[in-house]
């Protein structure tokens, strides 16, 4: 467990690493992540790989802690009810959320145990949100996790839910904001001014964007710091895409892995823009590697 609580670095002005992708990841490794998904619907995704592979999840941990970053997100993305019932298994939610706490926190103990285990939770899209990461934060706060990253959150009245009902737990929340658009908008249009108003006063460490191109980040990240002052960051999406030939075959992914448009250096230098803005949580999400995360660990820290 860290010595160091994580709300106190950030007024320190220490930037912090976070891994790269997980579900991604587990799929380049051979994982099938695409129980129950049909067309136009994913299924709980990643979520089986703690069951189904967790020596494969556990050796992604290992290889992201390695790298020295400082914090780790365990894999609970679509551990809820509501995304495991898409495949059968929605009354062992518990079994499988328990399942992606422990093998980060047990890598995370093995390896680093400075580096934050950051519990990463997206809304169930089919079922209720406020219900969804109750329910999850109860049992990871139990497992022993050092903060929740409420993630993927698109439209404002959800951000809010999200933070509120995730500070129940009593533990530090950060807020990942996805899709955010060229435009320097939210998802849907929202501002980023009307996100800080809504936000205002309520229990939120830090305010990250994505699952978005780099790109997009960069503006999307330019317009949130000049409207929040807390903490920001970004992870950025490189290149997992919908797979036109998707079958719901039990064999076909539902994504494909583009990792050739942006390289670890050119994802690095998008990270250091992203910290020139403001940011001081940095990584990566969908299709970034360990090979990404070292370009921006090299990139930040040098030899230190």
């Amino acid at each position: 467990m860290p010595t160091r609580n994580i709300l106190d670095r950030p007024e320190n002005g220490d930037v912090l690493l976070h891994d790269g992708a997980t579900g991604s990841e587990l799929q380049k490794r051979g994982v099938y992540v695409s129980h129950g998904a049909e067309l136009g619907q994913l299924g709980p995704w990643s979520a089986t790989a703690n069951i189904d592979a967790p020596e494969v999840v556990r050796a992604v941990h290992e290889d992201y802690l390695r790298l020295g970053i400082d914090i780790l997100t365990s894999n609970n993305f679509w551990t809820s009810r509501a995304r495991l019932d898409m495949i059968g298994k929605g009354d062992e939610w518990e079994r499988y959320t328990r399942a992606g706490a422990e093998l980060a926190i047990s890598a995370r103990d093995a390896m680093n145990p400075e580096c934050y285990v950051a519990a990463g939770i997206a809304p169930p899209v089919l079922g209720d949100l406020a219900s969804e990461f109750r329910d999850q934060t109860r049992v990871l706060k139990e497992m022993g996790v050092d903060l929740i990253l409420a993630e993927y959150v698109g439209r404002i009245e959800d951000c809010v839910t999200a933070v509120d009902v995730c500070a129940e737990s009593g533990l530090p929340v950060i807020l990942g904001v996805r899709h955010v658009t060229r435009d320097g908008t939210m998802q849907y249009g929202d501002s980023f001014a009307d996100l800080a108003k809504a936000l205002l006063g309520h229990p939120v460490a830090a305010i990250l964007l994505m699952c978005s191109d780099p790109e997009d980040t960069t503006t999307g990240l330019r317009a949130l710091r000049e409207v929040w002052e807390g903490p920001i960051g970004a992870y950025a999406n490189i290149g997992y895409d919908i797979n036109p030939d998707f079958e719901a075959d039990g064999q076909t992914h539902w994504h494909t892995i583009d990792q050739q448009t942006y390289n670890p250096a050119s994802y690095a230098d998008h990270a250091l823009d992203w910290i020139e803005i403001g940011a001081q949580i940095v990584g990566g999400c969908c299709a970034t590697g360990p090979e990404h995360i070292r370009a921006i660990v090299e990139a930040v820290r040098g030899d230190e």
